[in-house]
């Protein structure tokens, strides 16, 4: 069994018996992988600080067919500290990977969504995000349901609930999108309240064509925030 390397962004991480974390990763080349990391835990020379939202290099040994897979040498290259120090960041961020974790089911590769979680993790963590932290969430959830197939008309929006204004808004940021990942995105003004709401209906969007029927816990956590 040979190792390959692989960058992924880790969607969860579940303590395993005394020293090891099982991690559940989105990777670059394999899609969704839940791998075993041994000895990172318990402060020992093999520790590593590995938790949900930092991005991971690791060699992977991976075995067709099997559900849990190997990894060793890992190493974090990214674990936006901007998004770690926000309460309110940490949690938007959150229902972007309770979305992969609820939605993606099979070790398919898929780069075109590996590239777009990470480019919505650097344009959380960059200094445009506290602005329009919302509508970045919002242009994330556009541009996914674009690649899963089932894309938002912009035209005439078919997410009910939701004006046609705002769908054109989302479609104009995505657009003007910037090398930081936040584009041109504009600031909400609206109320909590209403930020809230639309997002909780683009999400309702997701679980009608996804078949998810589980509540996402990160946005009833960001709820009671409020």
């Amino acid at each position: 069994m040979s190792a390959e390397k692989t960058v992924s962004v880790i969607l969860s991480v579940s303590p395993y018996r005394e020293t090891s974390c099982i991690l559940r990763l989105f990777t670059n080349t394999r899609g969704l992988v839940h791998g075993i990391a041994k000895g990172v835990r318990g402060g020992g020379k093999s520790s590593v600080p590995v938790d949900r939202g930092f991005l991971l290099e690791a060699n992977l040994y991976y075995r067709p067919n099997r559900e849990l897979h190997t990894l060793g040498s890992l190493h974090v290259t990214g674990f936006f500290p901007g998004i770690r120090s926000d309460i309110i960041k940490s949690s938007i961020r959150d229902i972007a990977l309770e979305l992969y974790l609820k939605s993606i089911t099979q070790s398919e590769p898929h780069p075109e969504l590996f590239e777009l979680l990470v480019k919505f993790l650097g344009g959380m963590d960059g200094p445009a995000a506290s602005r329009n932290l919302y509508p970045l969430l919002w242009r994330f959830i556009y541009r996914y349901c674009r690649f899963m197939g089932f894309g938002i008309d912009r035209e005439n929006s078919n997410v009910r609930g939701i004006d046609t204004a705002v769908i054109k808004s989302i479609d104009r940021a995505d657009d003007a999108d910037g090398p930081d990942g936040a584009g041109n995105a504009p600031p909400s003004n609206r109320s909590n309240g209403e930020n809230l709401r639309i997002t909780e209906l683009l999400l309702q969007y997701c679980r009608q064509h996804l078949d998810i029927r589980t509540h996402f816990n990160a946005l009833d956590f960001l709820r009671s925030l409020y």
